[in-house]
């Protein structure tokens, strides 16, 4: 974060390119009804993008581990893509704070704020921080049929091609893909032709199509494609390459544009404010317990995903995390527009 924000700093500061960056209480030995006690009690899960995307496959992976950690509470989700995941957000934020309806999102929530758009909650003051769970790089892609087959030959191709004719595709903004393709327009100094698309999936099948040229998205959805050959890849956004297959053949856009820079898409779970202290910490309990299932684990890794450790797994952490990187998203918004115009 201390990287990003001096890189935000660096660059408001320049003008030579656009910049699109525990437990439960002791309600039993009180006497009191424990909460979610039940195995009848159901709990909805929203996810603000739809099925099969990154964000849900995440969740409906974690869904056994959780109804495990909380008494074998029978939990459902429900998917509700929508632009940026608005939709999804705000149906939460309206729900009551009964730990019945929680919400698994990622940086969308604190990037929206940034968008220029009226939104029907405040990130800040509308949820119940329940603490992040992991995070996961990003993976700069090109069609197989692009001519860049190095991270240098991409470099170089970026600077030679006109970029109203260098086609990037995302998942709709205020997406992780939308906010990569942001990070990477602010390091070749360029905005391409933006090719937007209902979820993850469509954008990936486009570029398998050759139909855009570039795609950055998150490294379980470009796993596969990847491994297979359908695509190229060059470079993560992290500052550290990683070991695991495909993705140990790749650099980094650190070293790529020689920046001290990185970029990551992390998960949550989120309630609706007004959440009762004792559920948040039961319901955080669970969510410490679920992810770190063994399997869970195992799975996420060798998909090049990074758990989350410490403080950031705790509701306070958490939500100290999600006001810092706020500012830092209209800052790097409102220098993108000044340089656009």
């Amino acid at each position: 974060m201390r990287r990003f924000l001096r890189y935000a700093a660096d660059i408001s500061a320049t003008s030579s390119r656009p910049l699109l960056r525990v437990a439960l209480s002791a309600c039993c030995a009180l006497g009191l009804t424990p909460v979610l006690a039940a195995t009848s009690d159901a709990i909805l899960i929203v996810v603000p993008y739809a099925a099969d995307g990154p964000t849900d496959r995440t969740l409906r992976a974690l869904l056994k581990p959780l109804s495990r950690a909380l008494d074998g509470a029978t939990i459902s989700v429900k998917n509700m893509p929508s632009p940026g995941g608005v939709n999804g957000l705000a149906s939460v934020a309206k729900a009551a704070p009964d730990g019945k309806t929680l919400l698994f999102t990622n940086t969308n929530i604190a990037l929206l704020p940034a968008l220029g758009e009226k939104l029907p909650f405040d990130p800040k003051t509308d949820f119940s921080y329940l603490g992040l769970v992991l995070e996961s790089p990003m993976v700069v892609l090109g069609r197989s049929t692009l001519a860049a087959k190095t991270p240098s030959d991409l470099v170089k191709w970026l600077s030679e091609t006109d970029p109203a004719k260098v086609r990037l595709a995302d998942a709709g903004a205020g997406s992780a893909s939308f906010l990569c393709g942001l990070f990477l327009q602010s390091l070749t100094g360029k905005t391409f032709a933006h090719a937007d698309f209902p979820g993850s999936a469509p954008a990936m099948k486009a570029l398998k199509d050759g139909k855009v040229d570039l795609l950055c998205d998150q490294t379980p959805t470009v796993k596969g494609p990847l491994a297979a050959g359908e695509v190229q890849g060059y470079a993560l956004t992290t500052s550290t390459p990683l070991a695991q297959p495909p993705f140990e053949r790749l650099t980094t856009l650190r070293r790529m544009f020689s920046r001290d820079l990185e970029l990551s898409i992390w998960h949550g779970f989120y309630a609706p404010k007004g959440l009762a202290p004792a559920l948040q910490a039961k319901l955080n309990a669970a969510i410490v317990q679920a992810v770190a299932d063994p399997a869970f684990v195992a799975a996420q890794e060798a998909q090049g995903v990074v758990m989350v450790r410490g403080r950031r797994l705790t509701p306070e952490g958490h939500r100290t995390y999600i006001e810092e990187t706020i500012p830092l998203w209209h800052l790097i918004a409102s220098i993108s527009r000044s340089r656009q115009k």
